[in-house]
């Protein structure tokens, strides 16, 4: 009996010191990791918008300066329109004299799989600036391709609505990665959905 409450008082101890060791990490680590997430959106929203000076936050449950701003109360609606609920962070886009040129759009969509970042820029004239993808679970070789310049590129300048096309895109189309027609589909929709949501922001048809 006395080796069973040895041993429990043992095990007990160990952890307690174990968690203690944890939460003394995590106390450690959560101030760089944050700090790395967050230099990491910066990049991506210079890569979406690389004509901005500066960005100013409009919509971002993470930033304490706008963290009670809802994407309802910036559109002045109770309920927010279909498909608005992947847009996660917004972000003005300033030039040096703080005008505002655009804004760039923090998603997190469905690919063919699920967690499909995706950072995208659009100008106040409607244009594209930039699409970036980023943390994916996408196929190795195919849908991943989504990362890549060559794919991004096809966005750059175009104006929204946008549609996916195998072959001959237009001047309104994305030419589909071979193989994975869904994951270009969910990049283009990101890119329609957040062009819609900035042209209601401004006043334009939803």
């Amino acid at each position: 009996m006395k080796n069973i409450i040895s041993m429990t008082l043992k095990l007990f101890v160990i952890v307690v010191v174990a968690a203690i060791a944890l939460g003394a990490v995590n106390y450690v680590t959560e101030g760089p990791i944050a700090e790395q997430r967050e230099a990491a959106a910066t990049e991506a929203r210079l890569t979406a918008f690389p004509e901005a000076a500066s960005f100013e936050a409009v919509y971002d449950p993470g930033n304490d300066a706008v963290k009670d701003v809802t994407l309802e109360s910036l559109l002045g609606t109770d309920e927010l329109p279909k498909g608005y609920a992947i847009i996660k962070t917004v972000y003005k886009a300033l030039d040096e004299s703080g005008n505002e040129l655009g804004i760039t759009a923090g998603v997190v969509t469905k690919g063919f799989n699920s967690g499909l970042n995706i950072t995208i820029g659009v100008g106040i004239d409607g244009a594209i600036h930039g699409v970036v993808v980023g943390d994916h679970s996408e196929t190795a070789g195919l849908g991943a391709k989504a990362a890549e310049p060559e794919y991004e590129g096809q966005y750059v300048g175009k104006k929204s609505p946008l549609d996916v096309v195998k072959s001959s895109p237009g001047d309104s189309d994305i030419q589909a990665i071979a193989g994975a027609t869904i994951t270009s589909r969910a990049v283009t929709n990101a890119v329609n959905t957040v062009s819609e949501f900035y042209a209601a922001l401004t006043g334009g048809a939803k």
